[in-house]
């Protein structure tokens, strides 16, 4: 008899508990939306080998990103992204606004969000910029990775 009481029990212990876990489309969202400013993180550290780990280096994907309008794969980035980016500037800080979305289709996701940007230049001038960044990552074995992205800025106002 005590078996049978407990029966329904753990059937509905399970069903609670299947009910409050999220689902695994959440936890990768949850997944992407904390991998995104670790992303920025590493930009704002100028040092590309913090960032590297972020991206795919096959060489076939091609990121846009603000000059010049293309690299065609990772080597390419690397190599512009330290000259164009980096080296001119003495701190960057960039931080998603809250319009941060997720988009999950399988073993596939794009975030897409807008941006602030603050950057000193060796110099010492300070300048700020608001652009757009859309990811396309890839769930692969040691996590998500981008394998294409696109940053802009929009024109300035007339």
């Amino acid at each position: 008899m005590r078996k049978l009481t407990l029966i329904p029990l753990a059937a509905a212990l399970a069903v609670i508990f299947l009910s409050l876990a999220p689902s695994a489309g959440q936890s990768r969202e949850q997944e992407l939306r904390l991998l995104v400013p670790k992303i920025l993180l590493a930009w704002g550290s100028l040092d590309i080998a913090k960032v590297e780990p972020y991206y795919a280096a096959d060489s076939d994907f091609t990121y846009f990103d603000l000059t010049p309008m293309k690299y065609n794969n990772w080597a390419e980035y690397r190599a512009g992204v330290q000259k164009v980016f980096f080296e001119p500037n003495r701190s960057v800080s960039l931080k998603a606004s809250d319009d941060l979305r997720v988009h999950l289709r399988g073993g596939l996701a794009w975030v897409t969000f807008t941006f602030g940007a603050d950057l000193v230049s060796k110099q010492g001038a300070a300048s700020h910029m608001d652009g757009r960044w859309t990811m396309v990552l890839e769930k692969r074995v040691k996590g998500w990775i981008v394998v294409h992205e696109h940053v802009s800025l929009p024109l300035p106002s007339s």
